[in-house]
């Protein structure tokens, strides 16, 4: 029998066992550093969008990566974080942030409305898995710093009332004294 020559070896796109473990070792230690993850489908956006949407998300602490979805689910997996394999359909990017997670809902919600192109498809936050709903939701309640702020604020005005009413009789008898001496 004669031998088939089949042309030169050709290396595979997808980089073999070690560099796909090194991407799910990567995922998963960005997910354990990050207090919510939201997922999309970017089908529809260019290449220049995605980077442009990148740049505008870095500052406020969240990264968008377009991922493989077995290897997000290997990642998720890892970080006890399975909720996550049935938000992963399609062509898919997430969010991460280690931001607030209304902070980071509303950046997205923004940025969807400004992108036509890319759908949100949920969340997962809390260990609980969103949907698209419950996102845009979250994204409408004010930030956790103001909701402390308005909870610092309501603990402070009966302390204020009560200093005041403390303070009354003495400032009573400061006056009735005061008066006498004149």
């Amino acid at each position: 029998m004669a031998k088939i020559k089949t042309g030169p070896k050709v290396k595979r796109k997808g980089g073999g066992v070690a560099a796909k473990s090194r991407a799910v070792d990567a995922l998963a230690e960005q997910l354990r550093g990050s207090t919510a993850v939201i997922v999309t489908d970017y089908r529809g956006l260019k290449v220049g969008e995605l980077q442009d949407l990148r740049k505008r998300l870095r500052p406020k602490g969240v990264e968008y990566h377009v991922v493989k979805n077995s290897l997000f689910t290997r990642a998720a997996e890892k970080t006890e974080r399975s909720g996550l394999d049935s938000l992963l359909t399609g062509p898919t990017a997430v969010a991460l942030g280690s931001i607030d997670e209304v902070e980071l809902a509303k950046g997205m919600v923004d940025e969807a409305r400004l992108l036509k192109a890319l759908r949100i498809v949920g969340a997962f936050i809390g260990g609980k898995t969103m949907t698209v709903e419950d996102v845009q939701t979250l994204a409408r309640l004010p930030s956790r710093a103001h909701l402390q702020g308005q909870i610092v604020g309501s603990l402070q005005a009966p302390l204020a009332q009560l200093t005041g009413l403390f303070q009354a009789p003495a400032q009573t008898l400061i006056y009735v004294l005061s008066a006498r001496a004149q």
